[in-house]
């Protein structure tokens, strides 16, 4: 029986053929993948930095805004020679930002009893 020529289970040079072009036909899959891998990982690092950016942002805020009222409830103070103010506090690390409407619902009514006392207590109602 004869096999015909360019058989390729026979043609050493065509199977060679066959393996490298099935190569580059895998390497060309390869770098597609791990080209889009790559776009996809730049615009999940580029979401996470808007994130951070956001984040620092919003504690920048936040953190003006309780120096802004700490400096106002120590500066009302500061008129009273009677009441020495203690430091400022330090950061609760263990606080959940996603409550902070939550904490500021439980500080706002101490901080209005607290200037209402203040007034009785420093302005007296004279009879």
């Amino acid at each position: 029986m004869s096999i015909p020529a360019g058989n390729p289970v026979t043609d050493p040079v065509a199977r060679y053929k066959e393996l490298l072009d099935a190569a580059h036909k895998a390497a060309r899959k390869h770098t597609e993948h791990e080209r889009k891998r790559a776009i996809d990982l730049v615009a999940e690092i580029r979401e996470a930095n808007q994130r951070v950016t956001a984040a620092t942002e919003a504690e920048a805020q936040v953190t003006g805004e309780i120096n802004a009222w700490w400096r106002g409830v120590v500066d009302r103070l500061d008129t009273l020679r009677w009441i020495t103010p203690g430091p400022r506090p330090a950061p609760d690390v263990s606080a959940r930002p996603e409550l902070l409407r939550e904490y500021l619902a439980e500080i706002e009514p101490a901080t209005k009893a607290f200037y209402a006392a203040l007034r009785r207590a420093a302005w007296p109602k004279r009879l």
